[in-house]
C-alpha cells in the first residue's frame, strides 16, 4: 500500500492482525499515533512506514522492540519522539534499521552493538541522538 496518497490515521484494528508478516505503508500522508501491532509483533518481519507527508507522532511502542522476527524497520521521515530503548538489542534478526529524520533524542543505547551480526543498513541521521555505537571489526575471515 505504499505510494498511494493515503491520509489520516490507521484504524485501531491494525493492532489485531496475528499473522501479519509485512506491512509497507511508506510514502503516504498518514499521521497520528504510531500503532502498537499488538497481535502481530511476534510474526512481523518488515515494517516500513517511512516518508509520511504528515508523519506519525509519539514514541515507538514497546511491542515493536520485542519483535524477534523483524528484519526491516524503516520509520524514517516522520515526527516520532522519545529515545531508542535498550530493548533494541532484542531485534537479533534486524537487517535494515532506519529512524532518520525524526525527533528522537537521548543516548544511543549500547545494546545497538548486539545487532552487528545481522545489520546491513543503519541510518539514525537528523535526530538529536548522542553517543557512539560499539563496533568490533571482523578479522581473520
Amino acid at each position: 500500500m505504499s505510494s498511494n496518497a493515503l491520509s489520516g490515521s490507521l484504524p485501531e484494528s491494525i493492532n489485531s492482525l496475528p499473522e501479519l508478516r509485512q506491512f509497507d505503508m511508506s510514502s503516504n500522508a498518514l499521521s497520528g499515533s504510531f500503532p502498537g501491532f499488538t497481535e502481530s509483533f511476534a510474526t512481523l518481519q518488515k515494517l516500513d512506514m517511512s516518508k509520511q507527508t504528515n508523519g506519525f507522532i509519539g514514541s515507538i511502542p514497546d511491542n515493536i522492540w520485542r519483535s524477534l522476527s523483524l528484519k526491516v524497520l524503516n520509520l524514517a521521515d516522520n515526527r516520532l519522539t522519545g529515545s531508542i530503548p535498550s530493548l533494541v538489542g532484542n531485534l537479533a534478526a534486524l537487517e535494515e534499521f532506519d529512524l532518520s529524520n525524526n525527533l528522537f533524542s537521548g543516548q544511543i543505547p549500547s545494546q545497538m552493538g548486539q545487532l552487528e551480526g545481522s545489520l546491513k543498513h543503519l541510518c539514525l541521521s537528523n535526530n538529536k541522538l548522542t553517543g557512539t555505537i560499539e563496533y568490533r571489526p571482523l578479522y581473520n575471515l
